[in-house]
């Protein structure tokens, strides 16, 4: 009986671990440009700025979901995003979570 609670916790334990996980990496992100970030994950939620005339987005952030807004019994839980950051280059320099501008 005990060995059976004991696999029970474990299996729990796992898999709230595997469900916390994101698709979306900062490692395999900073240094791509958005063009191959793109061409990895599909076409981003939500942009700063448009693309550059080569397709780049260049100085602004952009963001896939990875929390979509809940409604609540205490209100509404916010859409949380996974935001890349590109430089003057469209070069990944930062990835962050956050909220979308403007709510």
């Amino acid at each position: 009986m005990k060995t059976t609670t004991i696999v029970l916790i474990f299996a729990i334990f796992l898999f709230s671990l595997v469900g916390c996980s994101s698709k979306y990496s900062a490692d395999n992100c900073i240094g791509k440009t958005s063009a191959q970030i793109e061409a990895e994950y599909g076409t981003f939620d939500c942009c700063g700025m448009p693309a550059s005339e080569d397709g780049l987005y260049r100085n602004t952030s952009c963001g896939y979901t990875i929390k979509e807004p809940k409604i609540t019994f205490l209100g509404t839980d916010p859409e949380v995003l996974f935001f890349i950051t590109f430089d003057e280059n469209g070069i990944a320099v930062a990835c962050e979570e956050g909220y979308r501008p403007g709510g």
